[in-house]
């Protein structure tokens, strides 16, 4: 694992042009204000909640103030990454029970609770205090993709202990990935899901060291899981062309976002990375670096975007270390029929963490 507010009035734009090859910008805006144009709308259950434009606007006058909020999103997601629910870690269980209440209290109706990847350390016994936690609180339908930590069994003493320095002759990835293929009910470590006509893509490291050393901490991705990959992304673009796809990895593509030059990140990243340049409407969510969000850059738009979904359990400062005080970050999404709005949340002290990203779509 390698893993304030300011504010303005003006919208600002991400880096230099951010514009992708078929013209889709993102923008950003500080959450307190209102914006003249394009503004995302704001839900009753969250008064204070950030506002995003998809163009750039002049400072708020105050007759702005009090311009009508346009048309509510056709739907909203959650993602969090990084929850690393241990069995006898109580922080850890405390952590993600306030996050849920912090997420389904600003948006008691998302279609969905995306667990980007670190569920657990590696055990049936972290698996079954993460179901019960969720069987305990109100959230929205649950999707999980694999991370690093959730291949930890491979560490863990017949005692129950960690040995990281020697591995467990009787645990596998394979053993790790059919537990959490049981414990989240999947076929297997990738998968797809449509929401509201829109996808969603699940992807899935399926190995680890016990297979190649040099695997280390890395997403190891089959040729079929590739191969699958580019299929779906295909046939999104055929069937839903200028719709956005959102793909989920627990790590992240090295040199993109701030702190992805600490590793490599994915075994096969120059693969994956060309097939999502194929495709500009993507979004790819990562987390395992745990870098703030907040006081480092965790979007960039390359070809397609790319986004840190934060961390839960622990945040990491730019010097890779954690931070000295206790946060939580993870992310809402809002979908509207011509953008995508990213909001980032702080749970702790439930606040949002500005400026929110917009990025555009040309939805035909």
């Amino acid at each position: 694992m390698f893993l304030s507010i300011i504010r303005s009035s003006f919208v600002v734009l991400l880096g230099l042009a951010l514009i992708n090859p078929v013209g889709e910008g993102i923008t950003s805006t500080r959450a307190s204000q209102h914006a003249a144009v394009q503004v995302a709308s704001q839900s009753a259950a969250a008064k204070d909640e950030p506002q995003t434009a998809t163009a750039q606007v002049e400072p708020q006058t105050a007759a702005a103030k009090d311009e009508p909020q346009t048309a509510a999103p056709l739907f909203s997601f959650s993602v969090m990454s990084d929850v690393h629910i241990i069995s006898s870690d109580s922080a850890s269980q405390l952590l993600l029970r306030q996050a849920l209440a912090d997420h389904h209290e600003l948006r008691p109706d998302s279609k969905l609770l995306v667990l980007n990847g670190d569920l657990t350390n590696g055990s049936e016994s972290d698996y079954r205090s993460l179901l019960t936690l969720l069987s305990r609180q109100p959230h929205a339908p649950v999707q999980a993709t694999m991370g690093n930590h959730d291949y930890y069994g491979v560490w863990r003493k017949p005692d129950g202990t960690m040995d990281y320095t020697k591995m467990n002759a009787s645990w596998s990835s394979a053993n790790a990935v059919a537990l959490f293929d049981r414990m989240m009910g999947y076929e297997k470590p990738y998968h797809e899901l449509v929401v509201e006509g829109y996808r969603f893509l699940f992807l899935s490291g399926e190995a680890y060291r016990d297979v190649d050393a040099s695997i280390n901490e890395d997403a190891y991705l089959s040729p079929a899981q590739l191969s699958w990959l580019r299929e779906r992304l295909t046939a999104a673009g055929s069937a839903d062309a200028g719709k956005p796809v959102f793909v989920f990895l627990h790590q992240p593509l090295p040199r993109t976002l701030d702190g992805t030059d600490q590793e490599l990140g994915v075994v096969q990243h120059q693969e994956l990375r060309a097939i999502l340049d194929a495709h500009p409407n993507v979004i790819l969510f990562s987390g395992h670096t745990h870098w703030n969000v907040e006081t480092t850059n965790q979007v960039k738009q390359l070809k397609f975007l790319a986004a840190s979904s934060a961390s839960i359990r622990e945040v990491w400062s730019a010097k890779n270390e954690p931070e000295t005080k206790s946060l939580s970050q993870s992310l809402v999404v809002d979908v509207y029929p011509d953008r995508v709005a990213i909001l980032r949340r702080e749970h702790t002290e439930k606040r949002w963490i500005e400026p929110s990203i917009a990025k555009g779509y040309d939805v035909k």
